[in-house]
Formats: structure tokens, C-alpha cells, sequence
């Protein structure tokens, strides 16, 4: 991995990224269902659509400025053959967060997560939970590994900056 430093407008913008993922996190949460009441999920409300609209916005908006920060973290970590059987593999492993903005509307999204059995009805899969956690558990561990990559080689300046 790289052992340059990062900026604090590179710091700032990876710390906003993960921050905005994890509300996406919640989001996706929440119109998943409740999984320890054993209670269905149902469409989503509006105001998560419109919740899901603004953080697609940012993310679409920053990821020129993100993508070359994160890749220096990424590149050795998952082997590109994970993500060839996606027909966007190559796109998915630049950016691995693409795939929880990229879809339209929160309806698309949860189908492409495989979260919906079907666009068009919102019935949950038998494997929604299963792939929640993946998404949970899984990726977003790289996320906070990120962070921490992140404040080692940020600006020694900015390390002290508060003191």
C-alpha cells in the first residue's frame, strides 16, 4: 500500500464517504424489515426514497474526488476474479459502493441487493437477511479498515492540529 499522505480536503471527504455510507447502512435497514419480529418489510416511504435520492446525489457528485483515495486502499485487498461474475465486475471493483447507489430508486436498489424477489412487489427473499449482513458485516469492516488506513497517513499536521 501507498505511504504517501493524505490532505485534510482528502481526510475530510473519505470521513464524509464513510459517513454517508453508513446512513445508507440505516437505510437499508430500515426497508429491509425487522428480522427479530419476524415482520415483513413493506414499500418504502417516501421519505426514505427521498433520504436514498439525496445521499445517491452525493455520492454521484463526489466519487471523481473519492475513487483515487480509496483505490490506493483497495487495489490489494479483493482479488478482481470476486467480482467477475458481475456483467459491471470491473466497474463494481473500482468502486464496490456503486452498487448501493447506481440503482434509480430505493425499489431498484433493493432488488439489485437481491433484498426483493421482484421490482415490481415488495416481497422479501429468503436470503434478504443473509445478504444484509454481507453488506453489514462484511464490506463494511473494509469501510472501517479504510478509516483507519485513512488516519495513519493523514498530514502528520493534521494529526496534532487539535492539540
Amino acid at each position: 500500500m501507498s505511504t504517501r499522505t493524505y490532505s485534510q480536503t482528502e481526510t475530510d471527504l473519505a470521513f464524509q464517504w464513510v459517513d454517508k455510507y453508513f446512513k445508507l447502512i440505516d437505510l437499508i435497514l430500515q426497508i429491509s424489515g425487522d428480522n427479530e419480529k419476524d415482520i415483513p418489510s413493506c414499500m418504502p416511504y417516501s421519505e426514505y426514497e427521498l433520504q436514498y435520492q439525496e445521499l445517491r446525489r452525493w455520492f454521484i457528485a463526489y466519487q471523481v474526488k473519492f475513487l483515487p483515495i480509496w483505490s490506493e486502499f483497495w487495489r490489494n485487498k479483493t482479488p478482481k476474479e470476486d467480482f467477475g461474475d458481475n456483467t459491471d465486475g470491473v466497474e463494481y471493483f473500482k468502486n464496490p459502493f456503486l452498487m448501493m447507489y447506481k440503482p434509480d430508486n430505493l425499489c431498484q436498489l433493493a432488488y439489485r441487493l437481491g433484498i426483493i424477489e421482484n421490482i415490481d412487489t415488495w416481497e422479501t427473499t429468503e436470503q434478504a437477511a443473509d445478504i444484509i449482513d454481507d453488506i453489514i458485516v462484511g464490506f463494511s469492516l473494509e469501510v472501517l479498515q479504510f478509516i483507519h488506513y485513512i488516519g495513519e497517513f493523514a498530514d502528520e499536521q493534521l494529526k496534532y492540529h487539535d492539540d
